[in-house]
């Protein structure tokens, strides 16, 4: 009995627009982020009320 390939899915990608790339600029300001702990940190902050 012969193995069948499982397809690919594509690979998604992000479309950076001038809007993330503003988005993206002010979150790095605002929560001065180094670190993927930063980032972690910061989006608890944002999404904490939603999350919970």
């Amino acid at each position: 009995m012969a193995k069948t390939r499982k397809e690919k899915q594509p690979v998604h990608r992000v479309v950076m627009t001038e809007g993330k790339e503003e988005i993206i600029r002010r979150l790095l300001e605002e929560y001065d982020i180094e670190t993927a702990e930063d980032i972690q940190d910061a989006l608890k902050d944002l999404l904490g009320g939603t999350i919970k």
